[in-house]
């Protein structure tokens, strides 16, 4: 009996060997590099194509050593990809299972209006004042201007420096005292006036405007530098 007990625990032996020989000619070897590297190319597909993003990747220490795995290894993120600071989750499922954590930053670009000089309180914006470049949306306070032509014409609200990033916080497209376009759209007509605005205002604001022709204040909303439109 003992004799067929040995022979068992033999057999279990070598299947157990064989088992393990072929685990390991299966397995994927993986170095902390190339562990970095795929877990970046991953967080790359997630991004939406129609936001610009900066990934900064931090490399996993290469003391941990190359990693084996015999099945797919699978990414994931710790936290919603709109969180800036986040952390990519490698693991392996196989009988030796593991896991490792990948910090990342995540970053979204701006494209939107710089100042190319400093511009003192109450000066009127020129072309040559102002410029496109590229800004971390981290950094942005208020709403960015995308477009020059958006603000050629207003106001500083405040004193403005050199490579600042501009916004519709920092003018005024109608300032108190100016003198607006008006514009009235109604049933397909179209008809322009003049008044005096009673207040500042930026895109999309609703401010006082007294018609210089028949002396009424009317509400209006700004829709760029000198203009507005009657509120219906």
């Amino acid at each position: 009996m003992k004799k067929y007990e040995n022979l068992a625990k033999q057999a279990l032996t070598i299947l157990s060997l064989l088992w393990a020989s072929q685990l390991s000619a299966q397995s994927q070897q993986y170095s902390t590099t190339e562990l970095t590297e795929a877990a970046h190319s991953w967080l790359t597909q997630q991004l939406p194509d129609e936001t610009a993003l900066d990934v900064a990747i931090t490399p996993l220490d290469s003391r941990i050593g190359r990693k084996s795995c015999a099945t797919p290894l699978a990414f994931s993120l710790s936290q919603p990809l709109t969180q800036r600071q986040n952390t990519i989750q490698i693991r392996c499922s196989d009988n030796n299972s593991w896991q490792l954590y990948v910090p990342v930053r995540i970053d979204e670009i701006l494209t939107a209006v710089v100042l190319s000089q400093n511009i003192a309180t109450g000066s009127r914006l020129t072309a040559d004042m102002v410029q496109l470049a590229e800004r971390q949306r981290r950094f942005v306070r208020g709403t960015p201007v995308t477009e020059p032509t958006q603000v050629i014409g207003a106001k500083a609200k405040k004193a403005l420096a050199m490579g600042q990033l501009l916004t519709l916080q920092d003018l005024c497209l109608v300032c108190k005292g100016d003198v607006v376009t008006i514009s009235v759209a109604d049933k397909g007509l179209n008809v322009a006036a003049t008044g005096t605005a009673l207040s500042d205002g930026s895109l999309g604001d609703t401010i006082s405007v007294q018609n210089q022709q028949s002396r009424r204040t009317i509400q209006v909303q700004v829709t760029g530098v000198d203009r507005v439109s009657v509120i219906f």
